[in-house]
């Protein structure tokens, strides 16, 4: 809260600006009982703010006698008044009017909402304190329960002998070498232990989800026509531990969008995948590290023409903003699942300090992908906008970012036909169409001829060839389904 030194009838004077949801005036200290409910209110609100005592409404400062007391008083009666307990500042500040008189300044933070003053829950709208609705006062006590007693920290009723060793054993590996476990695997129920994963013989939540074989499906992962959803042109439901689920997700995202080819000499040629493959995977684990499993425990990946997909179970904990991490001003580590998010760390599979959604937009910023948060009804969607594949494409050619990827494709699409031999030309007008599929999967014989040029036949009988050597395959339906450009065919 901002204030300045004015004058006024020929004496100097403080005058603040305008009260707010998180800051407050009061004239005396007669209205002490009221600040104390507003700052209840306010920290169930934001989390922070500032009462001032000795200040009228309009932000004229009046000041009044404090003394040592009068601070230790006024301390005491928040102490007294407001629950879960909080430590305030409560300091004087001089009205500088050339006076002895001060105003008294509160400074107030809390985060571990609801607060009650008195037994009341209330909430700060706008300038005024208003009482928790019952359904939002649940939900923030449910929350405050979470937060003393995290889901992933409590005792699961799997025991060691459900942990598969060779997930634990890799795991513990990964660790080691990134230097972040320093003993090797021994045994199971000691890795266990040293990793704070073992409550009384039994695995934590955090164990059963990380090293244990799901017995239902955690991840169901699809290709869809549209954002209808009214067609599902691909779909796959998976079970396994996290690392398991991950894994799968990563390569069904990598196989269902593009990827461009790059030749420099005569060395293997270097596929660019569409979305970087480093943010696809720290965000397929921020997805199983920050839901709240207590919801559901299913992570949702949807593949559509213009975007990637993935959706896990609850929103952002209180107090965290998307946009805030994003942007890179927030790198706040708060989550709900902090067992899980400290053994991922250990392995590296992510890092700690908040600093993965930034890493995200970072990866995806060089590589012209645009990513968002979206708050839905089922929880936390993580977006990533597809690029337009036929942006900037010649007619008859290939698009710019694709320059000498025809010869190598034409290559390996020989050396892998050993009874059909098509001819050289056949071979280049192969390449540039396979070329095409791999930026474009879902392209339609229309718009293949558009951009190379050839009629609608010759692409009709040059797909129908490298279909039945194996060099191509049809996922879905002829009408709504994609093209696959089949790697082992290419590479021979």
């Amino acid at each position: 809260m901002a204030y300045m030194v004015g004058t006024t009838v020929g004496r100097a004077c403080m005058r603040f600006e305008r009260e707010t949801e998180y800051d407050e005036f009061k004239t005396s200290l007669r209205e002490l009982n009221d600040g104390i409910q507003s700052m209840a209110a306010i920290m169930n609100k934001g989390g922070s703010g500032t009462i001032w005592f000795g200040v009228r409404p309009d932000g004229m400062a009046v000041g009044m006698d404090v003394t040592e007391k009068t601070l230790r008083d006024v301390s005491q009666a928040i102490g007294n008044q407001i629950r879960p307990r909080i430590y305030p500042s409560v300091t004087s500040v001089p009205i500088r009017d050339g006076s002895e008189r001060e105003v008294v300044r509160v400074r107030f933070s809390g985060d571990d909402p609801p607060y009650a003053c008195k037994g009341i829950y209330r909430v700060r709208v706008a300038d005024e304190d208003v009482q928790l609705e019952p359904a939002e006062l649940r939900r923030m006590l449910a929350e405050q329960i979470r937060r003393s007693d995290p889901w992933d920290g409590r005792t699961s009723t799997k025991v060691v002998s459900d942990v598969d060793e060779r997930t634990l054993r890799d795991y513990v590996a990964r660790g080691n070498a990134c230097g972040r476990i320093p003993d090797p695997f021994t045994t199971s129920e000691e890795a266990l232990e040293s990793l704070g994963l073992l409550r009384e013989g039994h695995l934590t939540n955090a164990a059963d989800v990380l090293f244990c074989k799901s017995k239902g499906i955690r991840l169901k992962q699809g290709v869809l026509e549209s954002h209808t959803r009214t067609e599902i042109l691909d779909l796959q439901q998976e079970e396994g531990t996290v690392f398991d689920l991950v894994r799968k997700a990563d390569l069904y995202i990598l196989n269902n969008t593009r990827r461009r080819l790059v030749i420099e000499g005569p060395g293997p040629r270097e596929e660019i995948p569409e979305i970087p493959r480093e943010a696809v995977r720290e965000a397929l684990y921020n997805a199983y590290c920050h839901m709240d499993w207590t919801v559901w425990d299913c992570v949702m990946v949807d593949i559509y023409y213009d975007s990637v997909e993935i959706l896990s179970p609850g929103w952002f904990v209180e107090g965290q903003d998307p946009e805030e991490h994003l942007t890179g001003k927030s790198r706040s580590p708060l989550t709900r699942n902090p067992l899980i998010a400290k053994t991922l760390y250990r392995s590296k599979e992510i890092e700690n300090y908040g600093s993965g959604i930034p890493r995200i937009k970072e990866l995806c910023d060089e590589a012209g992908i645009r990513v968002e948060y979206r708050r839905t009804p089922d929880g936390t969607l993580l977006v990533f906008q597809r690029r337009d594949a036929f942006a900037g494409m010649r007619r008859g050619g290939l698009p710019s970012h694709g320059e000498g990827i025809n010869e190598t494709v034409s290559e390996t699409v020989n050396g892998a036909n050993e009874t059909v031999k098509p001819s050289r030309s056949a071979l280049r007008d192969e390449g540039e169409l396979l070329s095409l599929l791999v930026v474009e999967p879902g392209a339609t014989y229309d718009a293949l001829a558009d951009a190379t040029g050839f009629s609608r036949a010759k692409v009709a009988r040059l797909l129908r060839g490298m279909r039945e050597r194996g060099v191509i395959m049809r996922v879905g339906s002829d009408k709504r389904g994609s093209w696959r450009v089949v790697q082992g065919g290419m590479d021979g």
